[in-house]
């Protein structure tokens, strides 16, 4: 009789030992990935660039007559007076450079001007609507929109501007396509829930 109450409390308490297991492991596994995907989003948001599909006709006519001239000189002169608001003159360096050199080149400025109020560039995933219209005029054009659109890293300009245009051919019609394609109302300009969708169809590359 006593082996049979031993028996029976050992088996009790393998099963309650089994069940204490059980919900660890559920536990273990519903936290990890809320984790994972805190760091993967993060991420994005840095090094994602937007994707888009094909363009209409009626949107591939707006690309096709983009003036790309006029795009890289506005591109040029906003990147100028980025570099000049949050660098310093004597800082300048290419406002769409990869994310890694622009974080390191903003921090290590940051740690050059101790006690400056000189301030530090947005990092990508921090580019919202707001600091992209550089002429706050509530809408973007293609030139503000590829601050934040185009996924290559120029080359930086010199002192002299000798690098100058920024932004190669290639560069400027990789963000009209993306451009054109948000722009759901054909006014060749985002508005702010057209460029939200462009940031929500972001993907970093793979």
């Amino acid at each position: 009789m006593k082996n049979t109450i031993a028996i029976t409390l050992a088996s009790a308490g393998l099963l309650a030992l089994s069940a204490c297991g059980d919900n660890d492991v559920d536990n273990t596994a519903m936290d990890t990935p809320a984790a994972d995907m805190t760091t993967t989003d993060t991420a994005m948001m840095n090094d994602a660039y937007p994707v888009a599909g094909d363009l209409t006709p009626a949107q591939q006519t707006a690309y096709d007559r983009m003036d790309r001239k006029a795009i890289s000189d506005e591109y040029d002169t906003n990147n100028d007076a980025m570099m000049t608001e949050y660098s310093g003159a004597d800082n300048a360096s290419d406002g769409a450079m990869a994310q890694g050199e622009q974080e390191s080149s903003m921090t290590q400025n940051s740690q050059d001007m101790q006690g400056s109020s000189t301030k530090t560039m947005p990092v990508r995933g921090e580019m919202d609507f707001a600091f992209l219209d550089r002429n706050d005029d509530g809408k973007l054009s293609t030139a503000e929109y590829a601050i934040w659109a185009v996924p290559a890293n120029p080359n930086k300009p010199k002192a002299n501007d000798s690098t100058k245009p920024y932004l190669t051919q290639d560069q400027i019609n990789k963000a009209g396509q993306t451009f054109f394609y948000f722009d759901e109302d054909g006014d060749t300009y985002l508005q702010p829930a057209e460029f939200e969708a462009a940031r929500s169809s972001a993907r970093t590359p793979s």
